[in-house]
């Protein structure tokens, strides 16, 4: 049984590696302050104090306010990875 799980968590590990991979050979795209509230539900405050804190990546056009897509996917994956 406790093969089967490492063997399991391999396979997890891998596809992870493999999607992250995949992930950064794609151009990047942007996603605005609307797309992330929406689909992190994210106030506008809450991003400000990310943003001031540098604790995400970000890069200001006009006044408008862009992230890397790939950064918040990785995001995912790892509060994936967490929670296992």
């Amino acid at each position: 049984m406790k093969k089967e799980i490492k063997d399991l968590n391999n396979k997890l590990n891998f596809i992870q590696e493999l999607v992250i991979s995949l992930l950064e050979q794609q151009e990047e795209e942007w996603l605005d302050s609307t797309d992330i509230k929406q689909r992190f539900h994210f106030s506008e405050s809450k991003l400000y104090r990310l943003r001031t804190a540098k604790a995400i990546p970000f890069t200001k056009i006009g006044n408008r306010y862009y992230y890397p897509k790939t950064y918040f996917n990785r995001l995912l994956l790892q509060q994936i990875q967490e929670d296992k």
